[in-house]
């Protein structure tokens, strides 16, 4: 067993995090449809930003610890995870330029971020999220700025969902 295989068995490969964007991303879809643009793109930022402490929620539910001191892989997972914070100022300055193509960016940079992770759990769930997200988006945003505002989070429900089913098959054949 290496390194990888200890953090994938101590962490169940991060289940509560996708889990938590599911939830997340179903609030988003929730903003754009009901709220005016502008709140709805700050909650969206604010949901976002409690992507975390849901998912540390959803973890201890799990019986999970996504904080496993396995250095250095534990190390890097942290440094993956913290380099996200640095495309919030994107979505920021998206809010203010053009808020329609808020979604297309998030997709694009949010879902991309799940790419590594596909290596450092040896998960296809992570590689499917993380190719998914921005193919869709960038599929979504041929349909223009507004088409792409409108229905963009909703189609990523459905990617959110199969992950985290695949992450659930993937989990249910760790070694114990």
């Amino acid at each position: 067993m290496d390194n990888r295989d200890e953090l994938i068995r101590f962490t169940k490969k991060g289940i509560g995090f996708p889990l938590a964007g599911l939830l997340v991303i179903t609030l988003l879809t929730l903003f754009v449809l009901f709220l005016p643009q502008r709140q709805a793109l700050i909650w969206g930022i604010v949901a976002t930003g409690s992507t975390f402490p849901i998912a540390f929620f959803i973890s201890k539910i799990f019986d999970v610890n996504p904080f496993a001191k396995l250095p250095p892989l534990s190390d890097l997972g942290a440094i993956l995870a913290l380099a996200q914070f640095l495309y919030w100022p994107v979505l920021i300055m998206v809010l203010q330029l053009n808020p329609d193509w808020f979604p297309f960016v998030f997709a694009v940079l949010f879902g991309s971020h799940f790419i590594p992770y596909g290596w450092l759990y040896k998960s296809t769930a992570y590689y499917f999220i993380g190719f998914s997200m921005p193919a869709l988006g960038c599929l979504m945003a041929l349909g223009g700025s507004e088409f792409s505002y409108l229905y963009t989070f909703a189609s990523l429900i459905p990617v959110y969902a199969i992950s985290c089913g695949l992450l659930f098959k993937e989990i249910q054949l760790i070694k114990k």
